[in-house]
C-alpha cells in the first residue's frame, strides 16, 4: 500500500496509530501488530520496532504533529517507510491507520514494482486514486488536505481482492465504504501479507 502526498518537505504525516488486525501470533513480523509511536524515542524511526526507511533520516518520530497521543511519524517528500511481516497462515488482513497529508503538486501515480496487493493515494484535488488489477482508478470520494483521517484496508488473500474504508478524525467513528471487492494489483505473487509500505 502506498499512500502518496505532499510536495512539502514533511508534507505527509502518517500519524500511523497503526493496527494490523488478524488472528495470529504476537512475535516480531506477525500480526496483530500495533504502532502508536508514543512508546518510541523521538528521532529517526528506521530500525525501531522493525520499521525501515529508504533514506534513514527522512522518517522521524516527532511531537510537533500528532493524532491521538504525543507522537507521530513524519515521512519526508519522496521518502519510503515500511514494516515487513511473515505470517503465511493469515489470509485476511485488516489495516487501520490515521494519516494527515497535504495535496501533492504532481498527480502522477507512484511507481509500483514487485508483489503489491493494493495501493492508493490522494491526488492534487483531494480525490482518492486506487489500484484495480494493474489500473489506477480515480474515485469520487475526496479527502481534505491537512486533516487527520482513518484509512481501513481489508486484504483478502484467498480471493485476491481488497477494500478501502474511510473515517474522519473522531476515534472509533464508523467508517464509510470507499470501494470494495477490488482485484489485487498482482494476485499471482500475493499469497499472504508481507509488507506495509508508505511512500510520500
Amino acid at each position: 500500500m502506498r499512500p502518496r502526498s505532499g510536495a512539502r518537505r514533511r508534507g505527509w504525516v502518517p500519524g500511523l496509530a497503526l493496527g494490523l488486525l488478524a488472528a495470529a501470533g504476537l512475535r516480531a513480523g506477525t500480526v496483530p501488530f500495533m504502532e502508536p509511536f508514543d512508546t518510541l524515542p523521538s528521532g529517526v524511526l528506521h530500525a525501531q520496532n522493525s520499521w525501515e526507511s529508504q533514506r534513514q533520516r527522512d522518517v522521524q518520530v516527532q511531537t510537533t504533529v500528532a493524532f491521538d497521543g504525543a507522537k507521530a511519524a513524519v515521512v519526508a517528500t519522496n521518502a519510503v517507510l515500511w514494516n515487513s511481516f511473515n505470517d503465511p497462515a493469515v489470509t485476511n488482513v485488516w489495516i487501520d491507520f490515521y494519516a494527515r497529508q497535504r495535496y501533492p503538486s504532481n498527480d502522477a501515480p507512484p511507481s509500483i514494482t514487485g508483489s503489491v496487493a493494493a495501493a492508493f493515494y490522494v491526488d492534487s484535488s483531494g480525490a482518492l486514486r486506487v489500484t484495480s488489477n494493474n489500473t489506477w482508478l480515480t474515485l469520487s470520494q475526496t479527502v481534505p488536505s491537512n486533516v487527520w483521517r482513518r484509512y481501513t484496508v481489508n486484504l483478502d488473500y484467498v480471493t485476491h481482492r481488497w477494500s478501502l474504508f474511510l473515517a474522519d478524525e473522531v476515534p472509533n467513528r464508523l467508517s464509510t465504504t470507499v470501494i470494495t471487492n477490488v482485484p489485487f494489483w498482482s494476485s499471482s505473487t500475493n499469497a499472504y501479507f508481507q509488507r506495509f509500505r508508505v511512500k510520500n
